[in-house]
């Protein structure tokens, strides 16, 4: 009875550790709490575009995107091969993984178009919207100290969103610099970094 009694005990602490964000090392190891990770932006040192038609007034609608639900949950998921994934247990993104998505892309945006009328889906209707990217983003993911990678379908939309006036497929691959997902996160904001100069000259080139 004794036995099942201890058993209880620490399957209840093991428990209680997972569920307030870090485990304690029955044998007196220290404790692992769970870390925080978001995307970056391309922040006010990169420059707009050189070639830019200047336009500061430009209105520019991100939305919405679309991620693959596998990756689309607070945990980190990452490949250990091909056909396999791991579900981190003390890794999590800092807000929805789409949100965050949406949100740096519109920074992005914001910096690479020299125009600060950049709205995340779902915006109001009375703002006037000039032109719409749409994202379906089928792969979103890597490996921690190895490589990673984001397939994008995306469209500039025109017209109040019901003109089509650029259709793309892009392809992408980073090497994570090192082992970890400070690393991992840090490949895919590059990523999203060189999407957004692709989205931007489009736009770019439409506006002119």
């Amino acid at each position: 009875m004794g036995h099942i009694s201890l058993r209880l005990m620490v399957i209840s602490l093991c428990v209680f550790a997972v569920m307030s964000g870090g485990c304690v090392n029955l044998g007196g190891g220290t404790q692992q709490t769970t870390k925080f990770y978001v995307l970056n932006s391309l922040y006010s040192s990169e420059e707009p575009l050189e070639s830019q038609t200047a336009k500061d007034d430009l209105a520019i609608g991100v939305g919405p995107v679309q991620l693959p639900q596998y990756v689309n949950r607070p945990q980190i998921v990452t490949r250990t091969s091909r056909n396999e994934l791991e579900v981190a247990v003390f890794a999590r993104w800092g807000e929805p993984l789409e949100e965050n998505f949406s949100r740096v892309l519109a920074e992005n945006l914001t910096i690479l178009l020299g125009t600060d009328r950049v709205a995340v889906y779902p915006w109001k209707r009375t703002k006037p919207i000039d032109y719409q990217v749409v994202l379906e983003v089928p792969r979103f993911d890597g490996m921690l100290g190895g490589e990673v990678s984001m397939r994008v379908r995306w469209n500039v939309m025109g017209e109040h969103g019901k003109e089509v006036l650029v259709k793309k497929y892009s392809s992408f691959s980073e090497r994570a610099e090192s082992q970890g997902y400070e690393a991992l996160v840090a490949a895919q904001s590059r990523m999203l970094a060189q999407l957004s100069r692709q989205m931007a000259e489009a736009i770019q080139a439409i506006a002119k």
